[in-house]
């Protein structure tokens, strides 16, 4: 393992539908996670998050986008209640809003 995979981890592979602005999300947490919530709060994702500029060169930090709940959600610590929130795309689940159409 060289020094850049030690202080900037890669995301975990993104799997399913791609995530956009407008998609019907579900936020999957880890009981590890600090900012882990309660349950797997559903909401809408309204916008592209805050990516930051690179501290180095060919550095990018994974996607990330802001999703507005569709009710308040809580983290497993008690904080919140939050109308919505940042997180990155690898957390992000997409939801067929009409799961009944589909086959």
């Amino acid at each position: 393992m060289n020094w850049l995979d030690r202080y900037f981890p890669k995301s975990p592979k993104i799997t399913g539908p791609a995530v956009g602005i407008g998609m019907l999300v579900a936020v999957v947490s880890d009981s590890e996670q600090t900012d882990a919530s309660e349950d797997d709060p559903i909401g809408v994702v309204i916008a592209p998050g805050n990516n930051e500029i690179a501290a180095y060169p060919g550095l990018q930090r994974p996607p990330s986008w802001t999703v507005a709940f569709e009710r308040p959600s809580y983290t497993a610590d008690g904080r919140g209640p939050f109308e919505q929130a940042t997180f990155p795309e690898h957390r992000l689940r997409v939801i067929d809003p009409n799961p009944s159409l589909g086959a």
